[in-house]
């Protein structure tokens, strides 16, 4: 299973991006990601969850690749759900992670 992240916008209108193949994660960070994606029914998600624009505001998008099917989510801070607020920030806190790891 792939998952792209990217965040966009905010004050600094910093992009922020990931790229991870759950599979080679350890178990310990993969089935958190797991429990996530389960816990917001991601493929039941609209594909843009974005109705109005809101001046600074982070927007995500978030992609799900799996053998039999590629969903993708666009959503802010203000629309996301809670149970996709928790996926976000789990995605958020790797992406700054790997970035802080490169620089």
């Amino acid at each position: 299973m792939l998952i792209r992240f990217e965040q966009t916008g905010g004050i600094m209108g910093r992009k922020v991006s990931l790229d991870l193949n759950i599979s080679d994660l350890p178990a310990n960070e993969a089935e958190p990601l797991r429990q996530a994606l389960d816990e917001t029914n991601f493929f039941a998600l609209p594909e843009n969850m974005v109705t109005q624009l809101v001046p600074d505001e982070l927007q995500y998008i978030i992609t799900v690749e799996t053998e039999n099917v590629i969903h993708s989510v666009r959503a802010s801070d203000t629309t996301a759900t809670p149970a996709l607020r928790a996926l976000i920030q789990n995605l958020s806190k790797k992406a700054r992670s790997r970035r802080t790891k490169k620089e």
